[in-house]
């Protein structure tokens, strides 16, 4: 059990044998705006979510998303097989993939991997995670087993990660790995430039070309270049997007496609099949008038979601009323709570709370148009009876008051949550007690909730755990931790010489060998 705390809690290329890299540009790139620098391309080292797509651009995984339905299917791995103890996975790698040394992938790649990603030398984001392996047992050059701590609900959340070259490694030593990292990829590296951008370049005749056309009757990229163009500032990215300095940009916000529209040149597109939660968090225990559950049900009659959706993002959104994304398993569509004002000031009177009472409501710009939705959620609040005071932070102290439960983050925080596919992590941070973001250590069931928290991430039955998880968020809608509010929609937007669509249910733009030129 400790062991799984833990983990959570840490929390979502063929060699060039130059040493110049050609400019890459002109009719044979593909140019991607980001609104943030790659820390690193070294998949061993990776410390932030923004690192992924140039990483696994790179590298290929275990397991990977079904091109059309989203759904996790077989990557390198050819067979996973879930032992009778629940706890330990037994893989089976297809033979035919080579990194872009042209030596072949086995499963003593895939073991060194893990394990340098587990090194605390290499700072990896996902240490804490993947601590749930534990030995990894080799059986041949390509079948090895995952023996992990305990039965792990979420363990497909562990197979993504892109497997590197041992022997290239070996090799060149750590310093130029870190410069130079080989993968198995359909794109291989060529240059980085710091704060500027990451070019990486198509392997010709890639092995994983044949099994792209069988499963999706998907062509090889007719580019040659892949350039990942950092571009901190949203307008100046859609600017570059207009003029052709750019092909593809994600995360377009709502307010910005009246623009984008009105250039014949530009292709706009969305999706609601991605993960997206935001809400805001209550903090009974470092304020206990959050306590009161008439109060939170009030806030949950009090503020018209529909009505946030519509005005602030254009109608690019839906509500939701639970602590789950659209995407997880957990999410009933069914929970609702009806915009009714008068019912939540009837609840408000019926409360603790002290009319004119000021409760401070913290926000950041981790959550799009964060200053908008506060003063929607204030104004709401306001006219049932409720006193909002509004203060914004820097995403990162926010946060580390959120971890440290520092009575300066206030009784109310906006929150959001890209996540991935699972809740484990999350509900393990924030809603067990033991969590290092749990706002309501001392709720009156905490108990049951540990319990179940446990429960959930280590039953490995999905008909089982589904049930497990709905005690969870039954208690959730009862004595409310979150007052949930929306999730939004993925537009972006792309130059009409390329096309370009999403893969549902992942949260960044990982599938971009899927790009074509099409004039």
């Amino acid at each position: 059990m400790k062991k799984l705390l833990f983990s959570i809690a840490v929390i979502f290329c063929m060699f060039l044998l130059s040493t110049s890299a050609p400019a890459a540009g002109g009719n044979d790139t593909v140019k991607v705006g980001v609104a943030y620098d790659s820390s690193t391309v070294n998949m061993l080292e990776m410390k932030l979510g923004y690192d992924l797509p140039v990483i696994l651009c790179m590298h290929e995984t275990l397991i990977a998303p079904d091109l059309e339905t989203g759904e996790l299917t077989m990557g390198l791995a050819k067979s996973m097989e879930v032992m009778p103890n629940k706890k330990d996975i037994k893989i089976t790698l297809r033979k035919g993939p080579v990194f872009h040394t042209g030596d072949p992938l086995t499963a003593h790649d895939v073991k060194w991997t893990y394990e340098q990603c587990i090194n605390p030398e290499n700072a990896n984001v996902m240490a804490g995670t993947l601590d749930e392996i534990e030995p990894i047992e080799i059986l041949d050059d390509y079948s090895f087993i995952f023996h992990l701590w305990e039965p792990y609900a979420a363990w497909k959340e562990l197979m993504w990660i892109g497997i590197c070259s041992k022997k290239y490694y070996d090799k060149v030593g750590r310093e130029t790995f870190r410069r130079k990292p080989v993968g198995s990829g359909i794109f291989r590296f060529v240059e980085r430039r710091m704060g500027e951008s990451v070019t990486l370049e198509v392997v010709p005749n890639h092995h994983g070309y044949r099994l792209l056309k069988e499963a999706y009757g998907i062509d090889p990229p007719n580019f040659r270049y892949l350039k990942f163009v950092t571009v901190p500032d949203a307008v100046t990215r859609l600017s570059m997007l207009e003029t052709g300095e750019l092909d593809l940009v994600t995360a377009v916000l709502p307010h910005q496609l009246k623009r984008l529209e009105r250039n014949p040149h530009i292709i706009i597109k969305k999706t609601g099949r991605v993960p997206s939660l935001f809400g805001v968090s209550v903090r009974p225990f470092t304020h206990p008038i959050m306590k009161d559950k008439k109060l939170k049900r009030a806030m949950n009659h009090a503020i018209n979601r529909q009505e946030i959706i519509d005005k602030i993002f254009l109608g690019e959104g839906y509500p939701l009323y639970m602590y789950a994304s659209k995407s997880e398993p957990g999410d009933d569509p069914e929970v609702s709570y009806a915009f009714d004002p008068e019912k939540a000031r009837e609840l408000v009177k019926q409360s603790t709370y002290v009319p004119g009472t000021p409760l401070p409501f913290t926000y950041t710009n981790e959550t799009p148009n964060c200053s908008l939705v506060a003063q929607a959620v204030q104004k709401y609040l306001g006219d049932v009876g409720i006193t909002v005071k509004l203060q914004q932070l820097e995403a990162g102290t926010a946060a580390t008051y959120s971890r440290n439960k520092d009575k300066r983050a206030g009784p109310l925080v906006l929150f959001s949550w890209g996540g991935g596919r699972d809740p484990s992590t999350r509900l393990l941070l924030t809603i067990s007690s033991k969590g290092g973001y749990c706002s309501y250590p001392d709720r009156p069931n905490r108990e049951e909730m540990d319990k179940w928290c446990m429960a959930q991430a280590r039953e490995t039955d999905e008909t089982k755990r589904r049930a497990i998880l709905k005690k969870i968020h039954d208690c959730m809608i009862d004595d409310p931790g979150s007052i949930i509010l929306f999730g939004l929609n993925m537009i972006y937007a792309m130059r009409d010489r390329i096309e370009y669509s999403w893969t549902p249910n992942d949260l960044y733009a990982f599938n971009l060998y899927t790009i074509k030129i099409v004039k």
